[in-house]
């Protein structure tokens, strides 16, 4: 997952300094998630015997994304947005990474349209 997301969801400088990311656009890697995630709850398959460390590796990193860039749409490819929702409203996640960071990406995740964070930015 990192050597194969970490270009994509964050584009950096030659210094390691992140400009933006790949997910403003449509990089093929996440149009071809969606498509394995069209049929499937996780990575490995359906049902919480599937969710496996390579979700937690993904989850990661898509996750990070809507955090540090909150005006990303990526209802442009609706299983991965439902696999994302899915991920942070686990509760190993709020309490890895706090509630309120999971309610917040709830609110990104699930806006349609609107280019401000809470209506403020």
């Amino acid at each position: 997952a990192n050597a194969t997301l970490d270009p994509i969801c964050f584009e950096e400088d030659g210094n390691g300094r992140v400009l933006g990311t790949g997910l403003r656009g449509e990089p093929r890697q996440i149009t071809r998630l969606d498509e394995l995630l069209a049929d499937r709850e996780f990575i490995l398959g359906n049902g919480e015997e599937s969710f496996s460390v390579a979700d937690v590796a993904i989850g990661a990193y898509l996750l990070y994304v809507p955090i540090f860039f909150p005006d990303v749409d990526v209802s442009k490819w609706p299983n991965v947005q439902r696999y994302m929702l899915q991920l942070c409203q686990r509760p190993a996640y709020a309490r890895a990474f706090g509630g309120g960071t999971s309610e917040d990406l709830v609110k990104i995740l699930t806006r349609k349209g609107d280019s401000k964070l809470f209506g403020l930015f």
